[in-house]
């Protein structure tokens, strides 16, 4: 099940890549705004927001928190994103998204049945988006989104790392990272600035997880410079508080150079409690990414 699913990540991205530098017809470039069908602006440095990316990110801290998961320190993420515009009239749309964020590490065995160095599957978090978004006016934006999500542990990381109902026991009884959230995200967007935050509560009434999220964050483009090269460089970051983290400030930013179809190469640096899979309250960590990120839109 788990080959099936990276296969599928993999062919998606493959396909994204394609597309991307085989586009015929070029957007307005806008790096905070999105290309085609979606009339809310990307959150750019969020590590969760509902984008299409591949990641390679070396981690920078000592530990995290004693946790070893990867002996080599090296994250890879495939993330792919799949929007639908459902509705649409005057000021309002209707869409749906899914996503799904592969990640995976590497490490070296050394055993009776294998030596050298492997790459595990760590995690998976899938998504699943309802989005109402609303444009307010020409740089007011307003958007409710209610959505699914759900964390696993991957196979191989759960085997290696002996995780059994015996050595784990309280890892299987809940999931505090399977629930519904509402959320409430507005943006503002000017020629070289954008801005937003929000924030979200947890719907599920059966969830142990606490509920309440803030997130906000920002990017500034559209330098002005001779260069067309210089004028296409943006910077931004994100910061998240959940109240599941004791509202631990989880901070993204960097730096990304956007083309002429809105995609786009970013180097991020990432410093907090993972955002993804079950153990984001046990492991606090930073690394660096080199990340493109790009859109896949039906």
């Amino acid at each position: 099940m788990n080959f099936f699913k990276n296969s599928l990540s993999f062919f998606i991205i493959l396909f994204c890549f394609y597309s991307t530098f085989g586009q015929h017809k070029i957007n307005e470039f806008e790096p905070f705004l999105s290309q085609k069908k979606r009339s809310f602006p990307f959150l750019l440095f969020s590590p969760t927001d509902n984008s299409s990316a591949f990641k390679v990110s070396p981690i920078t801290a000592k530990t995290a928190n004693g946790f070893q998961f990867n002996s080599y320190k090296v994250l890879v993420n495939l993330k792919a994103n799949v929007f639908k515009k459902i509705y649409a009239k005057n000021n309002y749309q209707l869409a749906v998204s899914g996503h799904i964020d592969n990640q995976f590490v590497f490490r070296e065995e050394n055993s009776a049945t294998f030596n050298g160095v492997t790459h595990s599957l760590f995690n998976t978090d899938y998504f699943i988006y309802l989005h109402n978004d609303f444009v307010l006016n020409e740089n007011n934006y307003l958007r409710i989104n209610l959505y699914h999500r759900s964390s696993h542990l991957g196979d191989d990381f759960l085997l290696k790392n002996a995780y059994t109902t015996i050595t784990n026991p309280d890892y299987w009884k809940v999931d505090p990272a399977n629930y519904e959230t509402i959320e409430v995200l507005y943006a503002f967007n000017k020629e070289k600035l954008g801005l937003y935050g929000g924030v979200s509560y947890i719907v599920r009434t059966n969830s142990n997880r606490k509920k309440l999220t803030f997130q906000t964050g920002g990017v500034f483009k559209n330098f002005e410079s001779e260069s067309e090269f210089l004028s296409r460089i943006f910077i931004g970051y994100d910061v998240r508080f959940l109240e599941n983290n004791n509202f631990n400030a989880d901070f993204n930013g960097g730096i990304g150079y956007a083309f002429k179809n809105n995609n786009s190469l970013r180097l991020e640096y990432y410093n907090g409690f993972l955002p993804y899979s079950r153990l984001e309250k046990e492991v606090k960590t930073s690394w660096l990414s080199l990340a493109f990120y790009y859109n896949l839109e039906l």
